[in-house]
């Protein structure tokens, strides 16, 4: 009888990193978001290990209807206790960024080799990395002599570098998971409780093309759109004096992350674009600062005559803010099992990225942010790696959580 799960991880190590790289030997890069091989592997293995699996399988309507072609595939894989009980699940992606050029990396972008300790690859981190962690921690209660009871899930999905709509966002929205917390894709030196708003806007200004040698008989949009851009870093310094109260999160931010215009050197500009991104902290809304910048258009009209602006919403990220109280059980239970582990405790925290907990929480069931990795690692970059230390330690954090959460605490006493 072992019902030290801890002891339970360090014998899966080696199985676990196996797991691992061959996650990451798979390529799943998104766009365009091949997922065949990558989910066929995760429902074979994750069933060896005595999962319930179910491959979900998103309409082919739904991926037309969402601008996209090739299946979109989700899997959810479930461990059940001995009698009715809590229900935690695990939720990280199973699409990465593209590696790009191989010859950026020093270890092949789809080796999962390992060197000094580190397993390289793409989505080495992002986010098989906390996948294998996930399941290993499931896998080991699942080894140990430990009753429980309610359920454990393994929630993979697809989609999620842009945006998860069929990924998370399918499985939530149509209630095929529900929980009564969440652990998703995180990082194991902090526990993330609150994520950023998303609001993204086209603005254009239109100008008058002509010839550079009769440059007054046109308009020059891009001389026009140099005002914005002006108006927009006074936006972005009025923002830094609003904080945010959720540490780690700082301010709402303004990015100007594209601008096309122009045609040739010698013509005047008819069009100039640029697309801003907004990250927005829960103490703004989404509408809140897209009537502030559409009053700095009205103000710009004002006082030039000629100004032609127009100011779209890309709808296809947009999110709200998205906040778990500082009191929710989970960070408790997170917190205890870091203790237990290491001896330390984590910093709770906000950041201003984004990721497939919103989901979650748009349907009632509370999620964090947490799991193996850095944003150390290389994440989206070349060399993207895990520690492998890292890795079995978050993976032992997990395995103890899941013991206190779902395990009979009365029968493990008496075993001890």
């Amino acid at each position: 009888m072992n019902n030290d799960v801890s002891q339970i991880v360090d014998a899966l190590e080696q199985e676990a990193v196996l797991f691992l790289q061959q996650m990451v030997q798979i390529p799943s890069e998104n766009p365009e978001g091949d997922y065949e091989e990558i989910s066929r592997f995760l429902k074979e293995k994750l069933s060896q290990w005595g999962f319930e699996v179910e491959m979900v399988d998103v309409p082919e309507r739904d991926v037309r209807d969402a601008g996209l072609t090739g299946p979109r595939k989700n899997i959810i894989a479930t461990i059940n206790g001995e009698t009715e009980g809590p229900h935690l699940l695990f939720n990280a992606h199973i699409d990465t960024v593209p590696a790009g050029d191989p010859a950026h990396w020093t270890h092949p972008p789809f080796s999962g080799e390992i060197a000094d300790g580190k397993l390289y690859g793409r989505g080495a981190t992002d986010s098989k990395g906390r996948l294998a962690a996930y399941a290993m921690a499931a896998l080991a209660l699942k080894k140990s002599s430990v009753p429980f009871s309610g359920k454990i899930s393994i929630v993979a999905t697809c989609d999620e570098e842009t945006g998860g709509q069929l990924g998370a966002g399918y499985v939530a929205n149509n209630k095929l998971v529900a929980g009564d917390m969440v652990i998703v894709e995180g990082y194991s030196n902090q526990i993330v409780r609150a994520m950023a708003g998303v609001l993204q806007l086209k603005i254009q200004t239109e100008g008058v093309p002509a010839h550079a040698a009769f440059k007054w008989k046109g308009r020059n949009a891009i001389e026009k759109m140099a005002k914005v851009i002006e108006e927009l870093q006074k936006l972005q310094q009025a923002l830094e004096k609003e904080p945010s109260s959720v540490t780690g999160m700082k301010h709402t931010t303004v990015n100007i992350g594209v601008i096309e215009g122009g045609t040739k050197i010698n013509v005047v500009p008819g069009i100039c674009e640029v697309e801003v991104d907004f990250r927005i902290i829960p103490e703004h809304t989404l509408d809140g600062i897209y009537h502030r910048v559409v009053a700095i258009a009205e103000k710009l009209r004002q006082e030039d005559p000629e100004m032609k602006i127009t100011i779209d919403r890309i709808l296809s990220f947009e999110t709200h803010p998205t906040v778990t109280s500082e009191e929710s059980p989970l960070i408790s239970l997170i917190q205890e099992a870091n203790k237990e582990v290491t001896g330390q405790s984590l910093p709770v925290v906000g950041m201003l990225g984004q990721s497939d907990a919103r989901w979650f929480i748009q349907n009632g069931i509370p999620a964090i942010n947490f799991g193996p990795g850095t944003n150390d690692n290389h994440l989206h970059g070349y060399d993207e790696f895990m520690d492998i230390e890292d890795l079995m330690r978050t993976t032992k954090v997990l395995a103890v959580l899941l013991k206190n959460y779902v395990g009979k605490q009365d029968l493990i006493e008496d075993q001890v």
